[in-house]
């Protein structure tokens, strides 16, 4: 029996992994954990092979050796005079691993840095072979499981203030999944029991309120980003400055930084357009925003905002990302600043750069 276990949640793999070493070997007398980071293909292959005491089954447990199957890994190999040369080994192949798993025997790999099973590995493991995704709960689901980790502590939580822990934690991806995976910051439940595990013993004997939240739980580095975009997009060019050297430090892309800001300046050009009677979550679920409270927000936002003026903005975004595309501006960072500095020149003057010249 093959089982590849994947992330992106370390808990949930991690209990994944011992799910299957209690249903093959209760006992684990007869289970071999194996650092794949280090460990060659033969030595995995001889643990497989072999048969645990008894002739009993035996499970082996190899981690992060998908990682190596997926791409090259950087090396450091002797040549054969005796001197040493910086490379690259190809990736593993495991399908002679693959082939060499007894029946009676259990292989897992287990790699909680990948977010999918490589398509090489996919490719040599036979069809019978169980694929488990350590993917977390979210939205309702992950509100439920923050309630139910709080009674394990002991303590009560309800929803609402179950939901404001993923809010704070997690701002932009605790309700549902990035339309760009690329862009996902999945909810850690290790660090979400932490959090949990420190409100319960603050509260204790009490239930855990909002008031323990606000004071206990440390804000997402996602803030930080909401500040930016939030600053950059309604043309607060001081503050956006700030922040985005802050996220430059932090190794933030300029390209995802600038598609969140003009995410943001197309949602205010819709309330802008709409004017200031239309419902704000309404507008988002006409959209089919995964978070349509999120328009709540971008509506709060440009308060003193003059009408008209995300209208303005979008134009000017509109303008920006055209230049981007024309090969005016060939390097995100460029495109970013260009963004921000013409947006903000629009609160002045509402008409600048229409055309994107």
């Amino acid at each position: 029996m093959i089982v590849l276990v994947h992330g992106p949640d370390a808990a949930l793999a991690r209990a994944a992994v011992a799910k299957v070493v209690r249903d093959h070997d209760s006992t684990g007398a007869n289970t071999t954990v194996l650092d794949g980071a280090t460990v060659s293909l033969n030595q995995v292959i001889t643990s497989v092979g072999s048969l645990g005491f008894f002739n009993e089954g035996r499970v082996v447990v190899v981690q992060d050796l998908m990682t190596r199957a997926a791409r090259p890994v950087k090396s450091s190999a002797s040549d054969e005079d005796g001197s040493e040369s910086s490379g690259a080994s190809p990736p593993l192949d495991l399908a002679p691993l693959f082939r060499s798993v007894p029946d009676r025997n259990v292989l897992v790999l287990v790699d909680r840095g990948l977010a999918a099973v490589p398509a090489a590995v996919r490719t040599a493991a036979p069809s019978d072979t169980v694929v488990v995704a350590a993917e977390p709960p979210r939205g309702q689901q992950l509100v439920a499981w923050l309630i139910a980790a709080a009674g394990e502590e002991g303590a009560r939580l309800d929803a609402g203030t179950a939901r404001q822990i993923a809010e704070k934690l997690y701002p932009q991806t605790w309700s549902a999944k990035p339309a760009n995976p690329r862009y996902d910051r999945p909810p850690d439940l290790d660090q979400l029991a932490n959090e949990v595990a420190k409100l319960a013993l603050a509260a204790h004997p009490g239930p855990i309120t909002r008031r323990h939240v606000d004071a206990l739980v440390a804000s997402g580095d996602d803030d930080r980003i909401f500040r930016f975009v939030e600053a950059a997009a309604n043309g607060q060019l001081a503050g956006a400055l700030t922040e985005i050297r802050r996220l430059f430090d932090a190794g933030e892309e300029p390209a995802k930084l600038a598609a969140q800001v003009l995410q943001q300046i197309e949602l205010a050009g819709v309330l802008d357009a709409g004017g200031t009677r239309l419902d704000p979550a309404a507008v988002g679920r006409s959209l089919g925003l995964t978070n349509p409270n999120r328009m709540v927000g971008v509506a709060s936002s440009r308060r003193g905002q003059r009408p008209g003026e995300a209208v303005d903005a979008l134009a000017t975004a509109a303008a920006v990302d055209r230049q981007t595309k024309r090969g005016e501006l060939r390097h995100p960072v460029d495109a970013l600043y260009a963004l921000m500095a013409d947006v903000a020149s629009t609160r002045s003057h509402p008409t600048t750069r229409q055309g994107g010249t």
